[in-house]
């Protein structure tokens, strides 16, 4: 039995089932880039034809986000090896105490399925070559303040080409390249899509991936190859020259992917970094178990699951809080599928049966749980919203004939004076307020009911029913939770 949503709105969301596309014939290869520090709006802004050509035969996200801790060491480690910084372990750029020998990266995967691929890690940041162990039978590494990313593009496309001094005629299944002078350009200057020379860092860097993708387009066994190209990065940046504190313009990031595979539509929900393993893992046709401990989700190879509303369904995208795993505690940001939730900070998704008191399996709440809830994020007071279209409902409003149940879970912790609270606004096509339904927050009394001493590890159940009402077309649904003091 599906767990019931900790959030629904019923008017209510098809459910389509996931298929993957018919395969490009020819040999799977994966080419993964990272270019450091890249802000997805200076992407845009840049002169960029190389890039431009893979966006013209792919998909790119321009809101996908990287890890909460937005710098360098945690994301690289997210982005090679597909786990969250709560398993790595990795939350400085000095690597210390960290678990990465636990969680292999990509290249590791990769030969484990076949230990005849030949792969390549090339980078120019020391950190990511010293203390990131990799799977890869080639590991080179430039310094990046030595004209690294040159040296670093040269090798890739003269590996590619099968030009190589050092490996003549190897043929390359999957590589992944480093460059760093974006960031670079962004800490000297500032990042920010009007900083000229940020922007120019930017076309220097689409000139690198430019050489090694004529490489690779120009093999001599391209027709019988099936390239997926996969384009991201570790954070953004501001004006000021910094890229620390979770705000959206430093967590905010690219996420491309381009090949003969890639669906040619918006990316949804929303990409992170974490993505990239699973994305390349399921292009070269390697098998992906929940044993494996991955935390992305593929993107650009799958339909997604539809949005579009249908009347008996409910219409509020993740209601449940399942589509991304729960974290440890509040402290950790994790991005939600499928809602706005900017941060820095903002709501979390925990597991149920998390350490410190967090409700667990067996607690108050809904009967058929998942193993996620919402929960309010370090900051005081937290929201995230998404925008429901009613559009395909429209005759059915218009007719007066629909009416909306509107139900959650709220709780909050102990006797503390925590409080969620689920609003609907209702508005029509230009977006002009028509009406708002409200789910009042639980109080701690109410909670606990009897002895407020106990803790009220809880969920209450609470709804609303009603008519949709004329001309409303579509629905902006937040979920707001408001901490009085910290979560333990």
């Amino acid at each position: 039995m599906p767990a019931q949503p900790l959030v629904s709105l019923s008017v209510l969301v098809a459910s389509a089932a996931l298929a993957a596309p018919c395969a490009a014939q020819g040999a799977p290869k994966v080419l993964y880039i990272g270019i450091d520090g890249l802000r997805p709006d200076a992407l845009l802004a840049a002169d960029t034809p190389a890039i431009d050509s893979l966006i013209e035969r792919g998909m790119l996200a321009t809101d996908a986000r990287c890890e909460d801790l937005t710098f360098s060491g945690p994301n690289w480690s997210t982005i090679l090896h597909g786990v969250h910084r709560d398993k790595h372990t990795v939350t400085t750029n000095d690597y210390r105490g960290t678990s990465l020998e636990h969680y292999p990266d990509l290249f590791e995967w990769l030969e484990r399925h076949n230990p005849d691929w030949n792969t390549v890690r090339i980078t120019t940041w020391d950190a990511i070559y010293k203390f990131q162990p990799t799977g890869a039978d080639i590991d080179i590494f430039h310094e990046y303040s030595e004209d690294g990313d040159a040296k670093a593009a040269a090798d890739a496309a003269a590996l590619l080409a099968g030009t190589h001094p050092d490996h003549p005629d190897t043929d390359i299944d999957a590589m992944f390249l480093y460059i760093a002078d974006v960031d670079n350009a962004g800490h000297a200057h500032g990042f920010h899509p009007e900083q000229y020379d940020y922007l120019h860092a930017i076309t220097v860097a689409d000139g690198l991936v430019g050489q090694v993708l004529e490489a690779m387009r120009t093999r001599p066994e391209i027709l019988d190859e099936n390239w997926l190209v996969i384009l991201t990065t570790d954070h953004g940046g501001s004006m000021d020259k910094g890229h620390s504190g979770n705000t959206p313009e430093k967590r905010t990031i690219p996420f491309l992917v381009s090949g003969r595979d890639v669906l040619r539509m918006p990316a949804f929900p929303t990409p992170r970094n974490v993505d990239g393993v699973t994305t390349a893992l399921y292009h070269m046709g390697v098998p992906i178990s929940p044993e494996m401990g991955l935390d992305g989700r593929v993107i650009g190879l799958e339909f997604p699951e539809s949005v579009e509303a249908e009347l008996g369904r409910n219409l509020v995208f993740n209601g449940g809080a399942e589509l991304d795993r729960g974290m440890p505690d509040q402290h950790m940001h994790q991005n939600i599928a499928g809602w706005l939730n900017p941060g820095p900070y903002g709501v979390t998704v925990v597991g149920y049966g998390s350490p410190e008191g967090y409700p667990g399996a067996t607690d108050p709440g809904p009967v058929e749980r998942g193993d996620n809830f919402f929960c309010g994020g370090a900051n005081g007071v937290t929201v995230a919203t998404q925008r429901i279209d009613l559009m395909p409902l429209s005759q059915a409003i218009d007719s007066t004939e629909a009416v909306f149940t509107l139900s959650a879970y709220l709780g909050g912790y102990a006797d503390q004076d925590d409080t969620a609270a689920v609003r609907v606004r209702w508005v029509d096509d230009e977006d002009n307020l028509l009406g708002v339904s409200m789910l009042a927050p639980v109080t701690a009394a109410e909670r606990e009911g009897r002895d407020r001493s106990y803790p009220a590890r809880e969920h209450r159940h609470a709804a609303k029913h009603g008519a949709v009402g004329r001309g409303r077309d579509r629905v902006r649904a937040g979920v707001g939770l408001r901490q009085r003091r910290v979560c333990r």
